[in-house]
């Protein structure tokens, strides 16, 4: 198994997981576009796994930073191929994360997990983390 950088070339990949097993639905174009931003930004890294050549899941982190407390690297996603969970490639995606994360001074990593997703709560709490709050998330899309 294979953790590298994302390249503009995994979208159709990236986008699949995104539709299934996340159920974020996106059109493919925007998709790239965005991708395309998040791999020339310096505060944001998309690492993919690959398992015999084929990406099958991959990890978004993004700088968090805040004038209450030290710099944090936040995952945007993480999401791993249904077919192939339990095997080790979240754990592993969450490990690389973490790394580069140190390496890039961070005091530690955040994320957010829907309320529904308990399997994945398991899954955070199995590597470490602490649930820190509840929270509701709002949302206004501009036209």
């Amino acid at each position: 198994m294979t953790i590298r950088e994302a390249k503009l070339e995994d979208i159709d990949t990236i986008n699949q997981l995104n539709t299934y097993p996340l159920n974020h639905e996106y059109p493919l174009e925007e998709a790239k576009k965005q991708l395309s931003y998040l791999l020339s930004s310096p505060v944001n890294k998309l690492f993919v796994q690959e398992l015999e050549g084929r990406v099958v899941g991959y990890i978004q982190l993004s700088e968090y930073v805040c004038t209450y407390g030290p710099k944090l690297m936040n995952v945007m996603a993480l999401v791993v191929d249904e077919n192939i969970h339990g095997q080790g490639i979240g754990k592993s995606l969450l490990n690389h994360a973490e790394q580069w994360a140190q390496e890039e001074d961070a005091k530690g990593i955040r994320l957010n997990s829907g309320v529904e997703r308990t399997e994945a709560h398991k899954f955070y709490e199995h590597q470490g983390y602490v649930r820190v709050k509840n929270q509701v998330n709002f949302r206004k899309l501009f036209d």
